[in-house]
C-alpha cells in the first residue's frame, strides 16, 4: 500500500500522523491529572486580565480537544475540518498565553500554526492526487 503511495502523498499523511500522535497523546496525559491541570491554568492566569470564569471551563476542555483531534488525525476522518479546529485550539492558546506574557509559548504556538498550514495546504493537494489516482 505504502509504495502506491508518491513521496508527496506519503509525507503528508506521515505528517499528518505525527501531529495526530502529538494532540492525542498530550490529551491522554492530562486526562487523569485533570483537576491538576486545570489548577495550573488557573494559577497561570490569575495575576491576568482574563478571568478565572473564563480560563476554568477552557481548561477543563482543552485536554478533551485535544484527544479528539489526535484521534480524528490519526484515524484520518474528517481530516479538513479537524485541522480547522486545531487552527482554532492554537489561536485560543496563543491568545491565553499572550495575556499571560509566555513570549516563549506563543512562539512555540506560533510554530504548530505554521505546520498547521502546511498540513492543511498539502492535504487538499493529496487528496486531488488521490481521487486522480483512483478514477485512471
Amino acid at each position: 500500500m505504502l509504495t502506491n503511495l508518491n513521496n508527496k502523498t506519503l509525507a503528508i499523511h506521515l505528517f499528518r500522523l505525527s501531529f495526530g500522535i502529538n494532540f492525542f497523546f498530550h490529551g491522554l496525559v492530562r486526562m487523569p491529572n485533570l483537576e491538576k491541570f486545570v489548577i495550573g491554568m488557573q494559577n497561570t492566569f490569575k495575576d491576568t486580565l482574563l478571568p478565572e470564569v473564563l480560563v476554568t471551563p477552557l481548561a477543563y476542555i482543552i485536554p478533551f480537544a485535544e484527544l479528539t483531534i489526535g484521534i480524528f488525525l490519526l484515524l484520518n476522518k474528517f481530516t479538513r475540518e479537524t485541522i480547522i479546529a486545531t487552527f482554532i485550539l492554537m489561536n485560543i492558546l496563543v491568545i491565553g498565553s499572550s495575556f499571560a506574557q509566555k513570549w516563549n509559548l506563543v512562539g512555540l504556538q506560533a510554530t504548530y500554526i505554521g505546520f498547521l498550514f502546511l498540513l492543511l495546504y498539502f492535504t487538499n493537494d493529496t487528496q486531488k492526487i488521490k481521487q486522480n489516482e483512483t478514477t485512471k
